[in-house]
């Protein structure tokens, strides 16, 4: 009966139920604590006592601790390169949408793409670019680097051609 209460918990946190299994749990934990105290006790309500104190003790913990899974499951992601969209950052090596640069984000360097970068209206032949120092907002990620925008009218620049 005891396994059979462990085994309700485990479907309880597999299966959206409302908590019904652990319900069940808590009753085969009692059922089973009442089988292996026996009726030859010499004090059997001590056995009783102590056995309800600790299905209700671990009845509460099982509901705390369910709930608490169940709502980590609808959080967003707070970890690694999608757990920074949204955040904003600096840029330490000019970013652009042909080329890579480098943002610093969330207490890390990234390598960094522009998201969107403006057409050249006046047929240069120079890259427009993010330039260093600007603040940009990670939009998303994309093949190991994260996307970016800029957070300032104006942030772009040519970026100097390379020699």
């Amino acid at each position: 009966m005891i396994l059979l209460a462990f085994a309700f918990v485990v479907v309880d946190l597999k299966v959206a139920n409302h908590g019904l299994p652990t319900a069940g749990a808590i009753v085969a934990f009692a059922l089973g604590g009442l089988l292996l105290s026996g009726a030859v006790a010499p004090y059997p309500w001590v056995s009783l006592v102590t056995l309800v104190v600790v299905a209700i003790f671990m009845g509460g913990t099982l509901f705390v601790v369910v709930s608490e899974v169940r709502a980590a499951r609808g959080r967003p992601v707070s970890t690694g390169m999608e757990g920074m969209i949204g955040e904003a950052g600096v840029v330490r090596k000019p970013v652009s949408g042909g080329s890579p640069g480098w943002v610093f984000v969330h207490g890390e360097r990234w390598q960094a793409v522009a998201a969107d970068v403006p057409e050249d209206a006046y047929g240069q032949d120079h890259e427009r670019a993010i330039g260093v120092g600007r603040r940009v907002r990670v939009v998303g990620c994309e093949d190991g680097k994260v996307v970016v925008v800029p957070l300032e009218a104006g942030a772009f620049r040519y970026a100097p051609e390379e020699t």
